[in-house]
């Protein structure tokens, strides 16, 4: 039997999203795989190696729908609208990715953490760099930029810890109401002073 790294990637995704990246050893991974742990490491050097392809993929995954968005002409609160959906349907579309990413990411070697979190650091300013745009056109409030992009991450991140696919709500509808809650707040336009 030939083993591909999707197929190791795979498995190790159910095993690390059951049993967390620390709970899981290289023997469980071979024994899931139905392999013998010498046989798994002809396609690994190590179980880190396979946690680091998780979360590279994860964060390539997020960092090419940002660019084509990016890239694509379009209003400022339609691009804003369109990151806040574009990043539900990472989270949906990668859940059990995205929970190891934001999980496990911290058993990475110092070095990789430092690439992962300025790979982070970039997509969080590219959403703080459209949300000044929004500023300077003046379409949205002037607010700490990356903070709000801090803000709409976290709100729309946390969704892997209650998001359920065979829920009655659909990830359309949480876009929907999360775009409602960030691009126009909850308080009522007269009652802003609050």
């Amino acid at each position: 039997m030939n083993l591909g790294r999707e197929k190791i990637i795979e498995e190790a995704v159910e095993l690390f999203k059951v049993k967390g990246y620390l709970g899981t050893s290289v023997q469980d991974l071979a024994n899931k795989l139905g392999f013998t742990k010498a046989a798994l490491y002809y396609y690994i050097q190590s179980k880190e190696e396979v946690l680091w392809e998780i979360i590279d993929q994860t964060m390539c995954t997020a960092e090419r729908r940002m660019e084509t968005l990016m890239q694509q002409e379009m209003p400022v609160l339609e691009r804003l609208k369109q990151i806040i959906y574009n990043q539900i349907l990472n989270v949906q579309d990668d859940a059990p990715y995205m929970t190891i990413f934001f999980n496990e990411k911290v058993h990475l070697s110092p070095e990789k953490l430092a690439i992962i979190h300025a790979r982070q650091r970039n997509y969080e300013e590219s959403i703080a760099t459209v949300i000044r745009q929004g500023i300077a056109e003046g379409v949205l409030e002037p607010v700490d930029a990356l903070l709000t992009a801090y803000g709409i991450l976290g709100m729309i991140n946390w969704i892997i810890y209650w998001f359920d696919p065979k829920g009655t709500c659909k990830p359309e509808e949480i876009a929907e109401l999360y775009v409602g809650i960030i691009l126009r707040g909850i308080v009522k336009e007269k009652d802003r002073s609050v």
